[in-house]
């Protein structure tokens, strides 16, 4: 059980915050982190690789609140601006303070892009966090969602594509050469 808890305290956070981009909303992303712990509890002994308990209990808490969302279309209010302010509080940009100029572009840069993985639909959204923000290969995705790996390949494909054309002030070139993976890994720095 105390195990069990320091697990909980360790990957709560990143729970927390893939469910809320999901459903955008601070107390049903609560409840459905909360409900994926309880599930992860209850099926622990049927996980194989304790090293992947992060990235499973994260497949849990998606399909949970994909769930949710899907059952509530109509009834997420939360603005944009809230949404943002959240992000900002979860990701602080941690450039240094010598150099004010990169600190900002930074910030800036960070909250472009959570706009826009916030606009794709779930399941792509899903995608992108477990590969960018969980740092999973899309062969470990495909184990931990159940889903072929040419479906997950597919949707990250799509993914990266809408992301694109939504952050058109990077340009096609930055992700030809395949920096939108550290357009996630920045964030976290």
């Amino acid at each position: 059980m105390e195990a069990f808890r320091l697990l909980y305290l360790k990957y709560y956070p990143k729970v927390y915050s893939t469910c809320f981009l999901i459903l955008k909303n601070s107390a049903t992303a609560e409840d459905a982190a909360q409900e994926a712990f309880l599930k992860a509890y209850t099926k622990l002994p049927t996980l194989k690789d304790l090293g992947k308990f992060g990235a499973w209990v994260a497949a849990i808490a998606t399909k949970h609140a994909i769930n949710i969302y899907n059952q509530n279309k109509k009834i997420i209010v939360v603005g944009e601006e809230d949404l943002m302010q959240h992000f900002l509080s979860l990701w602080e940009t941690k450039a240094d303070d010598y150099e004010p100029c990169r600190k900002y572009m930074e910030k800036e840069t960070n909250l472009e892009i959570r706009k826009a993985i916030c606009r794709l639909e779930p399941v792509l959204n899903q995608m992108v966090v477990l590969k960018y923000y969980w740092n999973l290969t899309d062969q470990e995705i495909a184990e931990t969602l159940q889903v072929p790996l040419g479906t997950v390949k597919s949707s990250l494909y799509r993914a990266r594509r809408l992301l694109e054309k939504k952050l058109t002030s990077f340009g096609k070139e930055y992700f030809k050469r395949g920096k939108e993976r550290e357009l996630i890994r920045h964030e976290k720095a």
